[in-house]
């Protein structure tokens, strides 16, 4: 078993860990009620703008301050499981991980809190424990680290440099140039990214000094409403004293984007992606008005076409999609407005394509389709450039949108809590 402090020296260097000794004494205290004043001031900047959380927390710090915690149950905020304890989970047996996972859950129980997801400590991702947190009944992770290429690494002295690669080294994120953040379906668990980069890597490695926070966290937010995608912010609660203007310009700014950024805690964006993806959009060809069109899918299913001419109303939407108001209806195209698959194209880019909201059609007739796809080898690093080329072609399509009741991209605030005392802190160095 690895040493926490192992761990912690790996992921932020041997002279980090001991800088950073001062400033977890000053944002924690012996008791918890410093922690306490920090999630409700965190609390109450979100309640200003109609806005729930996420805050991962770990089952042994619940087990020992639980009456505390649940003071904040009914305000819009979702405890989620942060581990039994804080390890990294990639480096235990299968064994301990199902031992972890069902002994957290518990605990979750016993205070009386329904816990639906899981974030690992350290973002650890690896297949035994997914394995164990779907056996254990969560229903969705959110362990995916997604960077946006936002900072300008010119701007760091090299310290800052070498600290800012030791984290990507440490948390092997996906990168914006090739993959896309949204959820997925991961077997039975819906995995949600986590954005970078978060608090930590902005205000510990970099120094946060000059609006580095804000302007770093607007331009992610920026780029995810242009793409239609999702931003998970992570900010750890005891810095919200640090972070509380640039939490609130990023929430306000959400609120005046049009189309709309759906704003939700991990457990709601879970529930809605599991049943987005089973919705169905069928086509079916009418020699008299061209196409019937039939959609099933859940409350707040968003229904867009681009270059087609439909008979039901329709609202103005982003670029050259409308929404229409309806979920049967009739349109007119020159060619399926679908995405052709070759025979030949491996399964997982269709998989891709239809939780992108695609209608995807396996098929050797090129010419019947909007945008047609043949190839034989598909990577997952190709994502952003494969939705690049078919946004980018201007072809007839309809499909479905990603996010409920119009919203062109989604929001998620989280907060992980790994210790609410010094005490707790002291604990977790140990493992326990």
């Amino acid at each position: 078993m690895t040493n926490p402090i192992t761990v912690a020296v790996r992921a932020k260097g041997p002279f980090a860990i001991f800088s950073r000794a001062n400033k977890i004494i000053g944002r924690y205290g012996l008791t918890a009620s410093q922690m306490y004043r920090a999630l409700q001031h965190f609390s109450h900047i979100l309640s200003q703008f109609d806005c729930g959380a996420t805050f991962p927390i770990t089952a042994v710090t619940l087990k020992r301050r639980h009456n505390g915690i649940k003071d904040i149950l009914d305000r819009n905020i979702e405890f989620a499981v942060h581990g039994y304890t804080h390890v990294d989970y990639s480096l235990r047996t299968a064994e301990a991980q199902l031992h972890h996972m069902q002994s957290a859950r518990q605990i979750f129980t016993n205070a009386g809190i329904v816990a639906t997801g899981f974030r690992s400590p350290y973002l650890s991702r690896e297949v035994h424990l997914y394995e164990a947190i779907e056996a254990t009944g969560y229903s969705y992770v959110s362990n995916q680290p997604m960077l946006w290429d936002v900072l300008d690494k010119t701007s760091l002295n090299g310290s800052a440099y070498a600290s800012y690669e030791r984290a990507l080294v440490f948390y092997n994120p996906w990168r914006e140039a090739e993959r896309v953040s949204i959820p997925r379906l991961v077997g039975n668990l819906i995995e949600i990214p986590v954005s970078l980069p978060d608090d930590e890597i902005l205000i510990d490695r970099l120094g946060g000094a000059d609006g580095l926070v804000k302007e770093t966290w607007l331009s992610i937010l920026s780029k995810s409403h242009q793409y239609g995608e999702l931003f998970t912010l992570q900010l750890h609660p005891e810095r919200i004293g640090l972070c509380a203007d640039d939490l609130s310009a990023v929430l306000a700014k959400a609120r005046t984007l049009f189309p709309a950024v759906w704003c939700a805690r991990l457990d709601e964006i879970a529930r809605w992606w599991k049943a987005r993806i089973t919705a169905t959009i069928d086509i079916v060809r009418n020699e008299e008005r061209g196409y019937d069109c039939i959609v099933n899918g859940p409350s707040g299913i968003t229904v867009l076409a681009r270059a087609v001419d439909v008979d039901v109303p329709t609202l103005p939407w982003t670029g050259d999609y409308r929404i229409i108001q309806a979920t049967r209806f009739s349109f007119h195209a020159s060619v399926r407005p679908c995405i052709g698959l070759s025979p030949a194209t491996p399964n997982a880019l269709g998989d891709f394509l239809r939780q992108q909201g695609y209608i995807v059609e396996i098929s050797q007739q090129r010419e019947q389709y909007a945008f047609y796809i043949d190839q034989v080898h598909y990577d997952a690093n190709q994502e952003r450039p494969i939705l690049a080329e078919i946004e980018g072609s201007g072809c007839q399509l309809v499909k479905l949108g990603r996010w409920p009741n119009g919203s062109h991209s989604a929001l998620a605030i989280t907060g992980d809590i790994d210790a609410l005392t010094l005490w707790d802190y002291g604990l977790r160095l140990i493992g326990k």
